[in-house]
This record gives structure tokens, C-alpha cells and sequence, in this order.
């Protein structure tokens, strides 16, 4: 038996029907937007992005243009002169997320340049270690000054109002561990003092 008065109960469920249609109408329409505001600060982050790494990244781009060094290689640069000691081939590959003949094609030519040693595996001669020479993290660190002078450049045209909101906006961002550790970039012992 129905609590509710004879007529009344189909009314109720209609009722009821058209608040669960308009809260689900609403649910959607509020996702459509979160979408539309997730896809609009995307495109701001990489139009961000985008200027400062060939609006203010010029000197940069210009360096690793003259020293022909590939994405691959710089990559294989940073993994070998920060992140490990030596490494096999494979290994390489496997961090870096390529195939073992593209690394070694890239390792290479970091041996020509002299950055990047390789020599036989003492347990396994099959295998080849490769190992960044003092002469790698030299010249990522040179790049990274010019990157990060690229950057201090367009800091330097933010108005008061503007580094603010911009520092309180990345301040809970530089905080996650996958962006803190990134945070703070090699700097010359020129640019320490300065620091």
C-alpha cells in the first residue's frame, strides 16, 4: 500500500523523473564545460609553452641547431650524465622508450663528438656500456643556461600583477614531486653566486 494519496503518486514519480532528468541534463552540461575548460587551459599552457621556447628560447634553439644534436641525443644526454652512471644500449632504449637500433644510431654520434663513451660489458661482450664523458654535462648545462636566460627574459617583461598571479598559480604545481625534483635546474657556479 502506497503512502501516497490516490492520484498523487504517478504526479510524485513524474516529478521525480523530471529532477533526475534535469540533474543528469545538468551533470552533462557540467562536464561539457569542465571539458571545454580543461581543453581551453590546455591550449593556453601550450601557447604559453610554445612562445617561450621560440619566442625566448631563441639562443637555445640556435645552439642545439649548430651542434646538429638530435631530441633523441639530448635525451640520451641528460639520462646518461644525470640520471646514471653507465648504461648498456638497452638499457638506453628501454629509459628513453626506443628501439635499440635508433639509440644506437644516436649514441653514435654522441661518440663522435666525444660526449659519450662505449666500450664492451665486462660480464657479457655481446653488450655494449655507454657513459657520458665530462664534456656532456658541460654542454647540457650550458643549454640550460641559455634555456632558463630565455626564460628570466620573459619574466622580466611581467608586469607586478602578473608574476604574482603566475607564481601563485605554478607554486602548488612546483610542489608535486614529479615537477619539484625538475625544479631546480643545473646552474653554473658563475650563476650560483649570482643566485
Amino acid at each position: 500500500m502506497s503512502h501516497w494519496p490516490a492520484g498523487q503518486l504517478s504526479s510524485a514519480c513524474a516529478i521525480l523523473a523530471c529532477v533526475q532528468a534535469s540533474t543528469r541534463h545538468t551533470s552533462a552540461r557540467s562536464a561539457g564545460a569542465d571539458a571545454q575548460a580543461d581543453a581551453r587551459l590546455a591550449d593556453h599552457l601550450y601557447g604559453l609553452l610554445k612562445y617561450l621556447l621560440h619566442g625566448h628560447g631563441g639562443e637555445y634553439v640556435r645552439a642545439v641547431g649548430e651542434l646538429e644534436l638530435s631530441l633523441t641525443q639530448l635525451r640520451a644526454l641528460h639520462v646518461l650524465a644525470y640520471e646514471v652512471e653507465q648504461a648498456s644500449l638497452k638499457d638506453l632504449a628501454d629509459r628513453l622508450g626506443l628501439s635499440l637500433p635508433a639509440v644506437s644510431r644516436s649514441v653514435d654520434g654522441l661518440v663522435q663528438r666525444e660526449l659519450v663513451t662505449r666500450a664492451e660489458d665486462a660480464d657479457d661482450r655481446r653488450m655494449k656500456q655507454v657513459r657520458a664523458t665530462p664534456a656532456a654535462p658541460e654542454l647540457l648545462d650550458r643549454l640550460t643556461e641559455l634555456r632558463l636566460a630565455g626564460i628570466e627574459a620573459f619574466v622580466a617583461t611581467l608586469s607586478p600583477r602578473e608574476r604574482a598571479r603566475l607564481a601563485g598559480a605554478l607554486a602548488p604545481l612546483a610542489e608535486r614531486e614529479e615537477i619539484a625534483s625538475r625544479c631546480a635546474a643545473p646552474r653554473s657556479p658563475a650563476r650560483r653566486k649570482d643566485a
